[in-house]
C-alpha cells in the first residue's frame, strides 16, 4: 500500500486511514447463509480486479443485490426467497477483495466499476438493491450508464467527501495528513472525490427509488440519505426505527418494501 505512497514513511495514523478505505476485511458466509445459496447456479465472472463469485436463483426480470464494505452477497440472503415469490429473477455477488471474490483492493469506485461490469454481462437488470457502500457503488453505476427500473437504498452513503472527512476525523488525521489522506485516496480511485459526489452523479438518477435509513445509523449518518433523496426526484426516503446499520438487511418490513417498489416498477413497465 506504501507503494502509492510520495513520502517514505506515513504516520500510523495516515497509514491505517488509507488502510481502512482500501483494504476490507473479508468474512467467510455462515453455514446458514451457505445453505440459503445451496439452490443458487454459482458462477465466476473474470474481471480485472480479481475475478467475481456470483450466484443466481429464478426466473424473471432480474435483480442485483449490492452489498456493503466488509461484508458479502449472501448478507443480503433474506431477500431472496420474498423476491423469487414475487417472480423476480435474483442475483448476488461478492465485491473485489470481499468475500469469495478475488483482488486484495477495493473502494466505493472500485465497486461500483465490478457492479457495472456485471450488470453489463448478465443483460438487462430491472432493479438494485443495495447496502451501504453497495448503495454508493449502484450511484456510481447509474451515472456511468447501468440502467435498471427501480432501485432500493439501505443506510448508503451518497457523496464520497463527507466520508472521507469522517474517516479522517476517526483516524485523528491533522491538516497535513488530511490533505496526503486525500492525495492518497485521489490515487487509488483513478478520480477525483467530488466526481464520487452527488452534483456530479445525479444525472444517472432518472428511475423510481426507496431510500431507506436509520436516523441513529452510527456507521452511515442518515445526512447521506437526506442528501440523496433531495438529489432524485423520483425517490421515497424512509425512516427507519431501532433498526441501527445493519440489523435492516433481516427486517421484514424493508424486505417486503423493497419488493413492492420492484412489482410496481415492473408493473408500470408491463403497461408502458
Amino acid at each position: 500500500m506504501n507503494s502509492h505512497h510520495a513520502s517514505a514513511a506515513p504516520s500510523s495514523a495516515l497509514d491505517g486511514a488509507c488502510r481502512a478505505f482500501s483494504v476490507p476485511q473479508r468474512i467467510q458466509a455462515s453455514s446458514l447463509e451457505r445453505s440459503a445459496l445451496a439452490q443458487a447456479q454459482h458462477s465466476t465472472f473474470p474481471y480485472d480486479d480479481g475475478d467475481i463469485s456470483v450466484w443466481s436463483l429464478g426466473l424473471g426480470p432480474r435483480v442485483l443485490l449490492v452489498h456493503g464494505w466488509d461484508s458479502r452477497g449472501s448478507h443480503l440472503a433474506a431477500f431472496v426467497e420474498p423476491l423469487l415469490r414475487a417472480g423476480f429473477a435474483v442475483t448476488l455477488f461478492d465485491l473485489p477483495a470481499h468475500g469469495d471474490s478475488g483482488g486484495s483492493l477495493s473502494s466505493p469506485v472500485h465497486a461500483g466499476r465490478a457492479l457495472a461490469a456485471l450488470a453489463e454481462q448478465l443483460g438487462p437488470i430491472h432493479g438494485v438493491i443495495a447496502h451501504s457502500l453497495g448503495s454508493a457503488a449502484s450511484l456510481w453505476a447509474f451515472a456511468h450508464g447501468l440502467k435498471v427500473n427501480a432501485s432500493v437504498h439501505l443506510c448508503g452513503p451518497s457523496s464520497l467527501s463527507p466520508m472521507l472527512q469522517l474517516q479522517a476525523l476517526g483516524h485523528s488525521l491533522s491538516p497535513e495528513e488530511q490533505a496526503e489522506f486525500h492525495t492518497w485516496v485521489e490515487q487509488h480511485i483513478g478520480i477525483t472525490p467530488a466526481e464520487m459526489d452527488l452534483p456530479s452523479l445525479k444525472h444517472g438518477l432518472q428511475h423510481p427509488a426507496l431510500i431507506m435509513h436509520d436516523p441513529a445509523d452510527r456507521v452511515v449518518p442518515f445526512a447521506a440519505s437526506t442528501d440523496l433523496h433531495r438529489h432524485w426526484p423520483g425517490s421515497e426516503l424512509v425512516e427507519l426505527e431501532g433498526l441501527g446499520h445493519r440489523r435492516i438487511l433481516t427486517d421484514p418490513q424493508v424486505i417486503a418494501r423493497s419488493c413492492a417498489l420492484l412489482s410496481s416498477a415492473h408493473k408500470a413497465g408491463a403497461q408502458a
